[in-house]
């Protein structure tokens, strides 16, 4: 390749399911691993780490100057705070180099409970713009994995820019929806991928006019042809996904990517063969790194595997390639054996990086009667480390014709290579955490809720005028009244009646160039009166004091303490729950703040980069009509835009109906109960506000949702109240 950088490549980091994964990325050049314990990671189909075994990984790759990140990023209900803790605790005594966290609650615990760990802030976090990878340092985190979704332009920009590491995907399975923001498995079949439990409905066929197709179904991301890219994007961290993969898929997929890293080159055809070999899902795609979107990257027809033919034999290979790897690697000592009569015996042993050990045996050498120890058995007997990852090499000897046992020298051999092995690992956990600190907290900013009852987003200006004709017809008020930003800015004029309780709705995603156009709006609406903002994403907390801020579902916010860093720290006026809690959970958290729920609404399952109709053959934009996805039981899933973009949010295809259960939801505590409009008309938007006011009105297909049994399932038979 030509033109290639001289930086060092950027940290290449590996999953690991299990033991045999961990052992085959380290084994193979991996700079780090990921890994998680059996609660709090979001892939509890693999098989996942006890606790002695989370130990010993973490040895294991300190020893190899590797690093270990534990995966702590589901999110969290109230009842499962106390055995958190109690977790990161012992994460941080286990000495991990980093804890990837979905769930906003996690760096108040650990400031307030005094526990010293790295945090990341993960991918389900959805920072995909400047402004939210400096609000993941400002909420206390050290790095921040960004949205699949960025372009290398964007990943630079941010890189440079956010005062934090940051880490991106480069190869494995991607999500269709943006991580954290897909409720999908979550609804149909109470499974969260927020909790780590997603049954992948997207990986399923769907109906739409043009036929049937795996319609949600990505190819794998590879950014093995972008190596020169990859080293200059400024990224500190290379991450490949495959926490639910086997070790040959790790070997394999690491090894490729440390060899074309180390040589800064693009992989030989043989190598990209291998990487499709191990797994195959239609091909390979460079994602959205090239900063395109399209049919290209979608395995429509689940095509057979053209490599299937030659798959174990790979498999075989790359794992005989690990195992030799492991084999062949040694910390060289050097070591000083005084073997002296009538004196103990004393070894001293030094490794390259300035870790020693100083032994001595309890026993005393002896005159030789016969024969003396020789000093080519000592060193012999000194140089069988057996397993160990030690290796003897200079080995010097002081010997004055005694006599000792030869298990003498075998104990204190294995005393010396213990205590340079904790040596070693001293000296690691010195130069890794003894000065770190976790940030202070964001300075508190007290926004009081001016109004509850009910609320109302719309997505155009005929459900605005429906929700007010509603409000005239029946005397009734609506708190607030949420409108698009969009919306709001193509014709101010058709709002300024109701400035004083507009909530400005943001498109749920905005990259660089539509933040910058965002801002500009911004400043326009509330120049005109505008001071209400929704939050949907981290990067809005940093606008606090600039509007009245409420926050949105997407937020992702299931417990107290998250509750209230966003009302407190970010200064929200209310909180929005995450409609996959139920009342209980939801009355836990109303009980202490203001809270805001949503009552009526097609649930948005996915919120995804690429515009699913324009993928079918035709651009979407303009139409009046609302498209669909049919899945195989008939259901009908409606398609939207997020605001006026090319993105596109599938919604449920029945809508969440509470208003019919009033007396319960009043019961939750929620000061704000939100109803959320996209498709329905203006004479459904009325009957909808009055059945919130006593009306009888229900759709003939509903779901209550998560209310009665919720999907953020807390283990409270083993954590005390």
């Amino acid at each position: 390749m030509n033109n290639l950088s001289d930086k060092s490549a950027p940290e290449l980091l590996a999953p690991a399911g299990n033991y045999e994964c961990f052992r085959a990325a380290l084994a193979m050049g991996a700079d780090a691993v990921y890994l998680a314990g059996k609660n709090f990671g979001a892939r509890s189909y693999a098989g996942n780490f006890e606790r002695d075994e989370i130990e010993s990984c973490v040895q294991f790759a300190h020893l190899r100057g590797a690093k270990v990140y534990a995966a702590v990023n589901t999110l969290v209900g109230n009842r499962e705070i106390t055995e958190l803790i109690d977790f990161l605790k012992f994460l941080q005594s286990a000495s991990v180099d980093g804890v990837i966290v979905q769930d906003l609650s996690i760096p108040e615990l650990a400031r307030r409970h005094d526990i010293a760990l790295r945090l990341h802030a993960s991918t389900q976090m959805t920072a995909h713009n400047l402004s939210g990878a400096k609000a993941a340092a400002e909420l206390g985190f050290s790095r921040v994995v960004l949205a699949r979704e960025l372009s290398f332009d964007e990943i630079k920009y941010i890189s440079e820019n956010c005062g934090i590491e940051t880490e991106i995907f480069v190869h494995g399975a991607m999500c269709m929806s943006y991580s954290g923001q897909c409720l999908m498995s979550s609804a149909l079949g109470g499974r969260s991928g927020n909790r780590g439990r997603c049954a992948q409905p997207c990986r399923q066929p769907y109906r739409t006019a043009e036929g049937e197709e795996f319609v949600l179904s990505l190819k794998d991301m590879a950014l093995i042809n972008e190596i020169d890219k990859l080293i200059n994007c400024g990224a500190a961290s290379l991450k490949i996904e495959g926490r639910m993969k086997g070790p040959a898929y790790v070997a394999s997929v690491v090894e490729t990517y440390r060899r074309c890293l180390d040589e800064k080159r693009k992989p030989t055809k043989d190598e990209l063969d291998r990487l499709n070999r191990v797994f195959y899902r239609g091909g390979l795609s460079s994602g959205y790194f090239d900063g395109k979107a399209g049919s290209e990257m979608f395995a429509f027809n689940k095509p057979d595997n053209p490599y299937a033919e030659g798959a174990r034999e790979t498999e075989k290979a790359v794992l005989e390639r690990a195992a030799q790897n492991e084999n062949n690697f040694k910390i060289p000592l050097k070591a000083e054996l005084d073997f002296n009569i009538g004196a103990p015996i004393r070894l001293n042993v030094k490794a390259e990086s300035g870790a020693s050990a100083n032994v001595k045996s309890d026993y005393v050498v002896q005159k030789a009667k016969t024969r003396p120890t020789d000093t080519n058995k000592l060193i012999n007997q000194l140089s069988k480390t057996g397993g160990s990852v030690f290796e003897f090499g200079d080995i010097r000897v002081k010997n004055d014709g005694g006599f000792a046992p030869l298990s003498e020298i075998n104990a204190l051999r294995r005393r010396a290579l213990e205590d340079i092995k904790t040596d070693i690992l001293k000296r690691y956990n010195e130069a890794s955490f003894s000065e770190f600190t976790l940030p202070p907290p964001l300075e508190g900013i007290s926004v009081p809720l001016k109004k509850s009852g009910i609320t109302a987003d719309v997505c155009n200006h005929e459900q605005f005028r429906a929700a007010l004709e509603f409000e005239r017809e029946n005397g009734k008020e609506l708190a607030y009244i949420g409108v698009p930003i969009d919306e709001l800015c193509e014709d101010p004029a058709r709002y300024e009646l109701e400035t004083e309780r507009i909530i400005i709705l943001p498109r749920n995603i905005m990259h660089k160039d539509e933040y910058e156009n965002y801002e500009k709006q911004l400043k326009r609406l509330k120049s005109l009166g505008f001071s209400k903002l929704r939050v949907e994403n981290i990067s809005e907390l940093l606008r606090r004091g600039e509007f009245e801020m409420f926050g949105g579902r997407r937020l992702n916010i299931t417990n107290s303490l998250s509750a209230e860093l966003m009302k407190k720290s970010a200064g929200l006026c209310s909180v929005f729950l995450s409609p996959e809690l139920n009342l209980a959970q939801i009355r836990e958290i109303a009980a202490e703040l203001p809270c805001e729920i949503g009552i009526y609404g097609y649930q948005p399952l996915m919120l995804t980069e690429n515009c699913v109709t324009k993928n079918l053959g035709r651009c979407p934009c303009g139409e009046k009509k609302t498209n669909y996805l049919t899945d195989r039981f008939g259901k009908k899933f409606p398609i939207i835009r997020d605001g006026k973009s090319c993105r596109t949010i599938l919604l449920n295809a029945c809508p969440t109906l509470m208003c019919d259960k009033m007396g319960e939801v009043k019961k939750s505590g929620a000061a704000l109960l939100n109803l959320c409009f996209t498709i329905e008309s203006e004479s459904t938007v009325k009957k909808i506000c009055a059945a919130c006011f006593g009306g009888d009105h229900r759709p003939r297909e509903f779901t209550r949702l998560h209310y009665y049994k919720g999907a953020i399932t807390e283990k409270a038979n083993k954590i005390k109240d």
